[in-house]
């Protein structure tokens, strides 16, 4: 079965144009973001989705309603839950993760400057290493270690250096780490593709599929999908750049008899096109 996936982050919001975290906080669309949100509605309306998701948060409620288009709530598609800086500046965020590397590096490391991801061979790494699985930085793999979701599917996108790095971030207390992001986005996508094989594969051979969510999850969709493609993705996801009403499309085949991701075709990534058309 051949499923079209489409990852829409949110309008502009309040806390955008202020340089704060939107978070699992609720920030009102601007004037702005509510128009290109009506824009982008236009354009998604006439795909006719068989499936629509949308994050539990106000923002993407509210854009999901200027798209006009009927979706079910799915918690798993939040935002980051970044604590006590949920609604702050995002300048206070980024030198508490300064101070929290700082205090567990021992002071050593580069900390000048704009953060900077943790070193394979940083000790600090190595103490944040996923639950239950022993991380072999050395020799750039998990030692063998397997991790799989509620239908078997293997975890593949963390053999993937730099997402390796990114997943054992340092984070302050009371944020969520990337890698705890990263195994529900995981996890959605996989039920979701699972879901849509089971009911429809015998109707259909093609189907199409909506998530409307928030900038660090349209890049987990990415890093999770980017393990079933050789080489259409960017070398390295994590500095991409994810405008309000963008939209990323992936093109997904699904195995009708074990209803699991074979391969995954990227149509585009964070484009912004159809907001100029």
């Amino acid at each position: 079965m051949k499923v079209k996936l489409l990852v829409v982050r949110h309008g502009e919001t309040d806390f955008n144009k202020e340089h704060r975290i939107n978070g699992q906080f609720n920030s009102n669309l601007t004037p702005v973001g509510i128009q290109e949100s009506e824009i982008c509605g236009g354009y998604l309306r006439k795909l006719h989705f068989d499936k629509v998701l949308v994050s539990d948060l106000g923002r993407t409620v509210k854009t999901l309603q200027c798209f006009e288009i009927l979706g079910d709530k799915e918690v798993r598609l939040r935002d980051r839950n970044f604590g006590p800086y949920n609604g702050e500046l995002y300048a206070s965020y980024v030198r508490a993760k300064h101070e929290e590397r700082q205090r567990l590096c021992n002071g050593s490391g580069d900390i000048e400057g704009q953060y900077s991801v943790p070193s394979a061979s940083s000790s600090c790494v190595l103490s944040y290493s996923f639950p239950g699985v022993t991380s072999d930085l050395k020799n750039g793999h998990m030692n063998g270690h397997k991790v799989t979701n509620g239908h078997g599917h293997e975890s593949r996108s963390r053999d993937n250096a730099y997402y390796r790095e990114m997943l054992s971030e340092i984070e302050p207390a009371g944020v969520e780490r990337y890698e705890d992001l990263f195994l529900r986005i995981e996890d959605l996508i996989h039920d979701t593709m699972y879901q849509i094989s089971e009911e429809l594969s015998k109707e259909k051979q093609t189907a199409k599929v909506l998530f409307v969510t928030h900038c660090s999850p349209v890049r987990m969709c990415a890093m999770v999908l980017s393990s079933y493609s050789s080489d259409q993705f960017p070398k390295d996801l994590r500095k991409f750049n994810i405008p309000n009403n963008s939209i990323s499309e992936y093109k997904i085949t699904v195995c009708d008899e074990t209803h699991r991701i074979d391969r995954v075709e990227l149509i585009r990534l964070a484009s912004t096109k159809h907001l100029h058309v």
